[in-house]
């Protein structure tokens, strides 16, 4: 478990380091505070030795390059990764940990006229030539650096771009780990998830969730009809036919994305932006038992985000009923001097701050 992350030159955070990390983490803060960008880099930092990982969250951000002719494919834009949108052969963008098992890395940019020094690194194979075959190799690479033994490269364009085909070239097992963004898992990843929960103990707690919602609940289904909802049925008690999961409203595909997302990041780490998406106050205190029981019973630790007041006193309550009190806190990142920084609000300061009404967001 991840007790303490520092950041570097890794898109709003130039230095950043926050300590104290508890098994489940609600992040607050103002609209572009980086709350979402500290989702990936705790990611990025789990997936040790997957950079595939970072074309996953480039995709999620929207961040692709427009091709340049029809017959070369999009890019990836390497310069929105960096502190003010720009790089240069000097920077480096490191995320760490200490305490605990001690985890580090860090993405920088060199020429690719000088061989690498390290000739035992493990490196992956670049691009000779372009789609058209004429253009000759680009005059930087973007380096993946987990210790001397393990270099990988990806070459990029004359632009500052990468080619969306270069993080195919990296496959590799890494830490269970789930990162739900505001938009709901689609058909095909939710059913691969439901793939490692049917027929098991767990598929009972899924459904004990979502009784959460609605108790008439029995069962769940996945059919081979593979769109957004109509392929998940639902087995509700007094009705003879399955019900679809899209007529039941957005609360329940939530919750039934987030159970299933933590129970499969078991041993690992499950993240989630804005987590309250889809789901009314009362629901999200139930959900917060749920998560916080799971992540103990499962060893998962959890990171979401949230805007919401309701979610931030739906946490509270969920730990005021907590044995262990340490389990779970709130962190809010401040934007201070063109530097974020984090204020924490263990259990007992975050009910003292809704006692008192004090704005944590």
């Amino acid at each position: 478990m991840l007790r303490d992350l520092t950041i570097q030159n890794y898109r709003s955070f130039k230095e950043f380091r926050i300590d104290g990390l508890s098994r489940v983490n609600l992040i607050v803060g103002m609209n572009n505070s980086g709350k979402t960008s500290l989702l990936e880099a705790v990611y990025l930092l789990a997936n040790q030795n997957d950079p595939a990982r970072l074309g996953e969250i480039l995709e999620n951000r929207g961040e692709l390059g427009l091709p340049r002719s029809s017959n070369v494919r999009s890019t990836y834009q390497i310069s929105q990764l960096f502190n003010g949108r720009q790089f240069a052969s000097k920077d480096a963008i490191r995320i760490s940990s200490q305490h605990d098992r001690p985890l580090s890395f860090q993405i920088t940019i060199q020429l690719t006229t000088q061989p690498d020094e390290r000739s035992s690194a493990k490196q992956m194979p670049i691009f000779e030539e372009s789609d058209e075959g004429t253009e000759p190799l680009p005059l930087l690479e973007l380096l993946f650096d987990y210790g001397a033994e393990t270099v990988m490269k990806a070459p990029l364009r004359d632009d500052g771009s990468l080619d969306s085909r270069a993080f195919r070239l990296f496959s590799r097992e890494t830490h269970p780990s789930q990162f739900l963004t505001t938009n709901n898992l689609d058909y095909s990843d939710l059913a691969d998830l439901w793939d490692s929960v049917h027929l098991t103990a767990e598929e009972d707690k899924v459904v004990a969730a979502l009784q959460t919602l609605d108790p008439r609940v029995e069962r769940i289904g996945f059919t081979s009809r593979q769109t957004t909802n109509s392929g998940i049925r639902l087995k509700l008690q007094g009705q003879q036919d399955p019900v679809p999961l899209g007529s039941m409203g957005d609360g329940m595909r939530r919750i039934l994305t987030l159970t299933t997302a933590e129970i499969a990041s078991e041993d690992g780490v499950l993240l989630v932006d804005e987590i309250d998406t889809g789901l009314y106050y009362r629901a999200q205190k139930d959900m917060w038992h749920l998560l916080i029981q799971t992540a103990r019973r499962l060893n998962v630790q959890v990171f979401a985000t949230t805007h919401s007041l309701d979610c931030v006193r739906a946490f509270q309550e969920a730990l005021s009923v907590e044995e262990d009190k340490e389990i779970g806190k709130l962190f809010r990142l401040n934007m201070r001097g063109g530097n974020i920084r984090p204020v924490a609000y263990a259990a007992h300061d975050l009910e003292i701050a809704m006692q008192q009404e004090i704005e944590v967001r």
